[in-house]
């Protein structure tokens, strides 16, 4: 299974993540986004646990999906955050996925209208490099 998926199963179920970093170091999470950033960058946002580096502090991040190799779902479960909105179109010009925010609003994925549904499939489920 992709990062990716994982990402979004751990989010769906709102289960939290362990993640290996391409620089070797490992970040537990809460999954909540994917989305094209303003720069046209796939990116993750997630709530940053906890860190194998020290000096790593946790709280909100949204680093590259390329920056990732490797994704596990873990048993514990997380409560959605009452900080996290999906919904600024500037930060998230479009997003490929979302968990619903903690009173339910759900922000679906956004399509360009310059592509259509399966370039953005392909795009979306090309191995991370």
């Amino acid at each position: 299974m992709s990062v990716q998926s994982v990402f979004m199963k751990s989010g769906n179920l709102k289960r939290v993540c362990e993640l290996t970093l391409t620089d070797g170091s490992t970040v537990t999470v809460e999954p909540y986004a994917i989305f094209i950033s303003p720069r046209g960058r796939q990116q993750f946002l997630w709530f940053q646990l906890s860190s194998s580096k020290p000096e790593d502090r946790g709280g909100w991040k949204s680093p590259e999906t390329g920056t990732v190799k490797a994704a596990k779902m873990m048993d514990p479960s997380f409560t959605i955050r009452t900080d996290y909105q999906p919904f600024d179109k500037g930060l998230y010009p479009f997003v490929n996925f979302s968990i619903p925010t903690h009173d339910g609003r759900q922000r679906w994925m956004d399509t360009r209208k310059d592509l259509d549904k399966q370039t953005l499939q392909r795009d979306f489920n090309k191995p991370s490099s």
